[in-house]
Formats: structure tokens, sequence, C-alpha cells
């Protein structure tokens, strides 16, 4: 009986791979064939972007910061996948690939959770290793323009996530340290 019970209980834990997840890992052998990378692919689980993107599944892959020397066909990229099965890419230069499931901004609590999980997503890790992005930290600005939420790293490194006045994310300005 014991067996049977350990037995049972193993197969719950051998529970079938996200759907998601094998989806992007053949589109990244597809896209981005021979690529390497330190830490996935793997579900991208952050409590900030999961409440950010209610429902949203992301993905990604992480090469750790070298220096000099970076690996061969070293990959970091974060990825959305759709209902329909459809890979989307985050691109930092367009912030229009960040903004699919992304809550509107209508009040400044809004305003630091989404600023908050658009850089997370936008550094690639999921765990904060390098940097974290706490939403108590970003300043909140309001105009008739919309949003403007930064987050200070001293003087010399603001970050900066916008929103129009309809709350749609506008843009997107990471500028951290370098890594010691």
């Amino acid at each position: 009986m014991r067996t049977l019970l350990v037995g049972c209980f193993a197969l719950g834990l051998l529970a079938p791979q996200d759907a998601g997840l094998k989806i992007f890992k053949r589109w990244l052998d597809r896209a981005h064939s021979g690529y390497g990378s330190d830490e996935g692919p793997a579900r991208f689980r952050n409590a900030t972007v999961e409440a950010a993107y209610p429902g949203r599944r992301f993905y990604y892959v992480l090469t750790y910061p070298r220096g000099m020397g970076i690996a061969r066909n070293a990959l970091s990229l974060v990825a959305q996948v759709d209902d329909h099965g459809t890979v989307l890419p985050l691109v930092l230069a367009s912030p229009a690939t960040f903004r699919a499931g992304l809550r509107k901004v209508k009040t400044k609590e809004d305003a630091r959770q989404a600023a908050a999980a658009v850089l997370i997503l936008a550094l690639g890790d999921p765990a904060q290793r390098r940097w974290k992005f706490e939403e108590s930290r970003f300043t909140i600005e309001r105009n008739k323009n919309g949003w403007v939420c930064t987050y200070s790293y001293g003087a010399t490194y603001l970050s900066r996530v916008t929103f129009d006045k309809h709350g749609t994310l506008t843009g997107i300005d990471p500028r951290t340290p370098p890594v010691a």
C-alpha cells in the first residue's frame, strides 16, 4: 500500500509540461537555432508581473552578464505565448510588444505595479538577481499627457516607464548601473 501511495504522489509531481513552454521551446529552436543560455527556457514566474498581466504567461531564456568574452550564440529573451499559440517576443525598442495583457493604469498604485512589471520583464530576470524593482520606490507623476513612473538608482541611473492619459504603455527606458 505504501508503494502505491508513493507512486501516486510521484505521478502527481510529473504533471504534463506547460503547453506554452513547449511552444516557446519549438519557436526558440526555429528562430534562434543553436542559441545558448544560462537559464531557461522556462516559465517567467514573478508575482509583480503576474499581478500586472493577469492570466498571461511569459517565458524566457537568460544569459548572465560576463563582461568580456560572451558565450557563443548567447541569448536573453522574454516572450509571451498567446491563446492561439503565437510567440510574441518582447522588444525593448517597441513598447507595443509589452502592451498585450498589461492592465490599464488608472491610479498611482496601478502605475507603480505596471511600471515595475514592465521593467522586470525588460531586464529578463524573474528572480531580479541583478536589480530589484520595488513598487514602493517608484516616483509617480501625473500630467495632462498621462503618467511618468521613475525609478532611481542615485542621481545618475533613472529608469522611466510612461503611460498615456488612457493608461496605455508608451515608453520604457531602463537605466541600471553596470555590473560590478
